[in-house]
């Protein structure tokens, strides 16, 4: 049995040097919404989507139908292509994309949506970073904990004052839910990559100097103590890209979810993920995501 008798200078008794996973949540949006209209044919982003609807009918498919009912909660992972729809006996839309609805402004219009049947519908859009966010396709559903509902219950109270800034005790609300979420995943649901570190600080150094234009694979080599041409090769039999075409990507999924979470101009959000312009920007995006960045602000339903 290990037994000291005081405190070491640096406060840790042992000196056994320990690793962790480090996981890197930001929420994008948290919504509690009313919807008659919730039509798409292919959803599919990069974020994470929890879904929940206290009230109607409402799905998503993603090789079957999966109903959003009050005790139940959907996790959707990035880049999952889904489909959705409600109770067409309430849809009027016979477009294939369609939103109707808006903000559930309080407990009383919260009451009379439910007794109409309207669905109620709460979502929440985050990313985690690498390498959570490389998780497969796919849709989980979970039964609701009662320690969930409670959290569910005072994030929509929340929502439905107004809540626009979140304190501590809310976020620690939103991030306690979807911790609970994520950690209920099946071990398979992840990729088993046991990156290298020298990649995964590489990877790190992208993240947080992606505003940076000059990038080069001679800085994240040398950070790795790495010749460049060994770095490329490491870099790109573990993650299946070369550092460059990585970078890219990682800057359109960045820019899609400012394009679709904030009211930054195309300008603005190729400043802000690293492109030189705004032609450039445009570029890249159009010929990565086959459609033009005002397009996709333009098709991206805040309801999604």
């Amino acid at each position: 049995m290990f037994r000291f008798q005081e405190i070491p200078p640096e406060g840790d008794p042992s000196s056994r040097i320990q690793e962790f996973q480090e996981v890197l949540p930001r929420l994008l949006c948290c919504r509690y919404w009313w919807m008659t209209e919730w039509k798409s044919q292919q959803m599919s982003f990069p974020y994470w989507r929890l879904y929940w609807n206290r009230s109607g009918r409402a799905w998503v498919v993603y090789n079957k139908t999966i109903y959003l009912e009050a005790n139940k909660i959907v996790l959707i992972p990035p880049n999952t292509p889904f489909a959705t729809d409600i109770d067409p006996s309430t849809a009027s839309s016979d477009q294939p994309y369609s939103l109707k609805g808006g903000r559930v402004e309080n407990s009383a219009m919260e009451e009379n949506m439910i007794a109409k049947g309207t669905v109620l519908h709460m979502f929440i859009h985050f990313t985690l970073g690498y390498p959570f966010d490389t998780i497969s396709p796919d849709v989980f559903v979970f039964n609701i904990s009662p320690a969930q509902q409670d959290l569910i219950d005072s994030i929509t109270q929340q929502l439905m004052s107004g809540q626009v800034k979140f304190e501590q005790t809310g976020s620690l609300e939103l991030y306690s839910l979807l911790f609970s979420l994520l950690h209920q995943l099946p071990s398979t649901a992840w990729k088993n990559r046991n990156l290298d570190a020298r990649v995964l600080h590489g990877i790190r150094h992208m993240e947080q100097n992606i505003r940076e234009t000059e990038i080069s694979n001679r800085q994240l080599a040398e950070m790795g103590g790495m010749s460049v041409n060994a770095f490329a090769r490491l870099f790109k039999e573990q993650t299946g890209y070369s550092p460059r075409k990585y970078l890219v990507r990682m800057r359109v999924e960045k820019s899609c979810n400012l394009l679709h979470h904030s009211e930054l101009s195309i300008d603005q959000i190729a400043s802000s993920c690293g492109f030189s312009d705004r032609y450039y920007f445009t570029r890249i995006f159009t010929r990565t995501m086959q459609v033009s960045p005002g397009a996709y602000r333009k098709n991206s339903m805040p309801g999604k």
